[in-house]
């Protein structure tokens, strides 16, 4: 068989990105290879300089290319996005920080392992509860796929662009509102590959008009994949937080989340144990239907902070569907306190850091 660059980038689909599911061609970070009779040469761009990322992906590289028919020898190059360094108070990481970003101090991402856990449900009321705190935060839908924000906070609103084709912000509840779901009808499907989803987060960060933000929650899609590493690539995040629920199915997850974010070099701002019990109304009696405390030992478990219980509270779902969420609709309730607690602790952290 005729060695190709294309024979070996096949081979290299078989190399995962450390923490991911998706293989390191499709995150984009192969960037050249030549074949010279049976020695090959490969280039590759990490998002951000990392040495243990770097001698890790060599090595799964390395074999991968040494395996296919008819090499005999590989060179690997491997270079990183050179970063600036992040001004003081933005956590541990650093990134690329373009000219075109907005002023915004801290981005916080909201983040889970699986789908079905409430992690919207969570960025959303976090950022409500947010914005009764602090006077200038966002809140920015990176869920692609499945937007949830427009339907919990009841906007059925498209946002204005300006002359220069700057896209303003929607508002509501003292939040600042971008989201895939505003600009497509809800009965369209978004069918989208990996440079589209990476273009549309770069768009909503630097083409939105995010003025006076100072805190950005943005809420990612569940599990690993583009939209994480995009939004990597493009901010720097001053921290994230993991959303589970107390069944192992989830439990298991949280560990890629974990893992994930480790990779990147992002701060763990904690995990939040969602649906973690239901408080009967009358005489107080809890029932932990799904199983409770597992987000606090896998918390423990891995070295990061537990950052709450929200409660089963029909109250969430009556605010998630009527665009309220509890924290405005009910705010003495157990899960808007758990929520503003979640908040208070995140907004401590960071500003601290």
């Amino acid at each position: 068989m005729e060695l190709s660059p294309d024979t070996i980038k096949k081979a290299l689909q078989s190399v995962k990105y450390p923490g991911f599911t998706r293989d390191i061609v499709s995150f984009g970070l192969v960037k050249d290879v030549q074949i010279d009779g049976a020695k090959v040469n490969v280039s590759l761009v990490l998002p951000k300089p990392d040495d243990k990322l770097k001698s890790e992906i060599s090595d799964s590289v390395r074999i991968a290319v040494l395996e296919t028919p008819g090499v005999s020898d590989v060179d690997i190059q491997i270079s990183a996005r050179q970063p600036k360094a992040a001004p003081q108070g933005q956590g541990q990481q650093k990134a690329e920080k373009s000219a075109k970003l907005p002023d915004i101090k801290y981005y916080i991402a909201v983040a889970s392992g699986k789908g079905g856990v409430g992690k919207s449900t969570v960025a959303v009321n976090v950022a409500v509860a947010m914005a009764k705190m602090r006077d200038k935060v966002g809140l920015m839908d990176a869920d692609i796929w499945g937007p949830s924000i427009p339907t919990m906070l009841g906007i059925k609103d498209r946002p204005k662009a300006t002359e220069d084709n700057k896209i303003v912000p929607l508002n509501k509840l003292g939040l600042k509102l971008m989201s895939i779901g505003f600009l497509v009808n809800e009965d369209e499907t978004v069918i989208w590959r990996g440079p589209m989803v990476h273009g549309a987060i770069k768009q909503f960060i630097e083409d939105v008009i995010w003025d006076d933000t100072d805190h950005l929650v943005i809420d990612l899609p569940p599990g690993t994949g583009d939209a994480q590493l995009s939004l990597v690539q493009t901010v720097p995040l001053s921290g994230g937080l993991i959303v589970t629920t107390p069944q192992d199915v989830a439990l298991i997850d949280v560990k890629r989340g974990v893992q994930m974010f480790r990779k990147l070099n992002v701060p763990i701002l904690g995990i939040v144990e969602n649906m973690s019990y239901l408080e009967q109304s009358g005489n107080g009696e809890v029932i932990d239907i799904f199983g409770r405390g597992g987000g606090k030992k896998m918390a423990e478990q891995f070295g990061v902070p537990f950052l709450g219980e929200i409660p089963i509270d029909p109250d969430i779902r009556k605010g998630g569907d009527s665009g309220v969420p509890i924290v405005e609709s009910h705010p003495e309730s157990t899960a808007a306190k758990a929520f503003n607690q979640i908040a208070e602790t995140i907004l401590n952290t960071i500003e601290k850091n």
